[in-house]
């Protein structure tokens, strides 16, 4: 009798001791399963971003190739005037985006010592602004009608406007470019005209 006792009673502290093995065992389950439905509800976000920059990127080189001439560009140009034997120097910022363009053309004459502008001044800077008319895209071809070059600035002040204007100013025309990577070559210019991306 005391045997069985004993028995029962192995057996009865053998099924206390384990009892609690199967809700550990529970709590370390439920712990993972807790984690890993964290980390997926994470994940997605980290994959939308992705998603969204790739999308992003997509759509800026689709705006990119179907508007190749859009951005600023930039060109430079220098010579001498045979008949006034003036030093010119010439930049131009032109910026296209979404069919229109605007230009400026900052212009710097230096003349001979013999030969000032007005009174003792022997250099003027002009600065001249035009708005595209017209813009006509054509594969790798580009057409813009320009307006005529508006006098936004010059120097320096001493000079009159009058007598500023009186050197003359840029008439309205038609440019042709050729676009070829980051190089825009004005093609009805004799002087080839070539700008540059800005980067």
């Amino acid at each position: 009798m005391k045997h069985i006792i004993r028995y029962v009673l192995f057996l009865f502290l053998l099924v206390v001791a384990a009892s609690p093995l199967p809700a550990q065992l529970d709590s370390i389950v439920k712990g993972i399963l807790d984690h890993a439905a964290s980390q997926s509800r994470q994940a997605p976000p980290q994959q939308r971003r992705s998603q969204t920059t790739q999308s992003s990127s997509r759509q800026s080189s689709n705006r990119q190739s179907k508007r190749p001439f859009d951005g600023t560009w930039l060109a430079a140009q220098a010579k001498t005037n045979p008949e006034t034997q003036q030093m010119i120097s010439r930049t131009f910022t032109m910026i296209i985006k979404e069919g229109k363009a605007t230009k400026t053309l900052d212009s710097t004459n230096a003349s001979s010592p013999d030969k000032p502008f007005y009174a003792s001044i022997y250099e003027l800077q002009r600065r001249w602004t035009y708005n595209s008319l017209d813009c006509t895209e054509q594969g790798t071809s580009l057409t813009i009608q320009w307006s005529p070059g508006q006098l936004s600035d010059w120097a320096p002040k001493t000079i009159p406007n009058p007598v500023v204007e009186g050197f003359g100013a840029p008439m309205a025309e038609t440019s042709v470019y050729k676009l070829n990577g980051d190089e825009l070559t004005r093609i009805n210019d004799p002087n080839g005209l070539i700008y540059h991306r800005a980067k």
